[in-house]
């Protein structure tokens, strides 16, 4: 394949994470919130993974004790999904936005939750891929570390973790069996794009890169309106008595609209409710190393897709000439579409967004 980064400003897809609204999330809405695994057989495990975040830990520091006693006992959990019947070569590692985590890929259909109008995972076996959805270091049911050592750097670095683990079977699949993928396609969404981008660049050990909400240059008044919409995890009902340290942040009740959903997407309300329902964390230093990290030159020598949404308020606010100074990061070509905001996955146009797997 020859190496081309393809922008398309597409309609929205849902975004996902360990939620928390209000005083206390109702478990019926949670519950309603994940479509069924048709189709595909699946296995959730945990794989363990280094620690190596971007800051320097001093040797003899305070940080250096904690830092040594963190490192060993790192995980992530994913979840391998295989068309039924068959093990495809190629697998798609889903990696989601801050504030959700691995169930933001197959989002339910609140007209009908037997069907996969939402479900990205769904979409991807039918195109022959075999997925593997993961929750970020520091999110959902993955290890939290202490929020200082949770940023891009130490995501990208447990991602890498994965990939290898994928490419030598050591992952586990469902019915005990041992697969081995020799194609490995990273796909994020929005933070979790980010986290490929990087990830992808350090280690260039990817056959083709996928990011969904992002672009190359962020609406800096949005990051901000995150930041001053978040307040400790641990001050929020969803997370009492979690112990995380303050560094974990999540959205404030009844913010994760206006955060995520810009005025005028076409989001069933009931999908954003469920949103808000499941919200989860990030910490401080993921979005403090953004400036520096949206300035790295990449080295990206593989196919790279980019959808986005035109009403995406926090990256897609540029033109679609985006990565053309990026040295090292394959040519641009674009294309939109309209009224689609960062969460892309339970935006209404995620239906006919889903041929796109097909040209992958």
């Amino acid at each position: 394949m020859s190496s081309a980064l393809v922008v398309l400003c597409v309609a929205p897809m849902a975004a996902w994470g360990p939620a928390h609204a209000g005083p206390a999330s109702d478990p019926a809405v949670v519950a309603a919130s994940t479509a069924p695994d048709n189709d595909r057989v699946c296995e959730t495990s945990r794989v363990p993974v280094d620690l190596q975040p971007g800051i320097v830990v001093a040797p003899g520091s305070d940080l250096g004790p904690t830092f040594d006693q963190e490192v060993s006992r790192q995980y992530l959990l994913v979840k391998l999904c295989l068309p039924a019947g068959r093990v495809p070569r190629g697998v798609q590692v889903l990696v989601h936005g801050i504030t959700y985590d691995h169930r933001y890929w197959n989002i339910a259909d609140p007209d009908d939750p037997d069907v996969n109008t939402y479900s990205w995972e769904y979409h991807a076996i039918r195109a022959g891929y075999a997925t593997v959805a993961i929750d970020r270091l520091g999110s959902g049911r993955s290890s939290h570390p202490l929020s200082t050592f949770v940023d891009i750097t130490s995501n990208s670095t447990a991602l890498h973790n994965v990939v290898q683990a994928l490419r030598a079977g050591d992952v586990a699949a469902p019915g005990g069996r041992r697969v081995a993928f020799s194609e490995i396609a990273l796909v994020g969404h929005s933070g979790g794009s980010i986290t490929s981008m990087i990830e992808a660049s350090r280690f260039r050990d990817v056959d083709a890169v996928i990011l969904t909400g992002f672009s190359h240059k962020m609406n800096v008044d949005a990051a901000l309106n995150i930041a001053a919409s978040s307040y400790p995890a641990v001050l929020d009902a969803q997370f009492a008595g979690t112990l995380l340290d303050p560094g974990y942040q999540t959205p404030r009740p009844g913010t994760h609209r206006s955060l995520f959903y810009s005025p005028g997407t076409d989001v069933d309300s009931r999908i954003i409710e469920r949103d808000e329902a499941t919200k989860g964390t990030y910490t401080l230093e993921e979005i403090d190393n953004l400036p520096l990290v949206l300035r790295t030159r990449l080295k990206i020598d593989v196919p790279v897709l980019l959808l986005n949404g035109t009403l995406d308020g926090i990256f897609c606010s540029q033109s679609p000439s985006l990565w053309t100074w990026e040295p090292s990061v394959p040519p641009t070509r674009a294309s939109s579409s309209r009224n689609a905001p960062t969460s892309l996955t339970p935006h209404r146009s995620a239906r006919s967004s889903s041929p796109i797997l097909d040209t992958i």
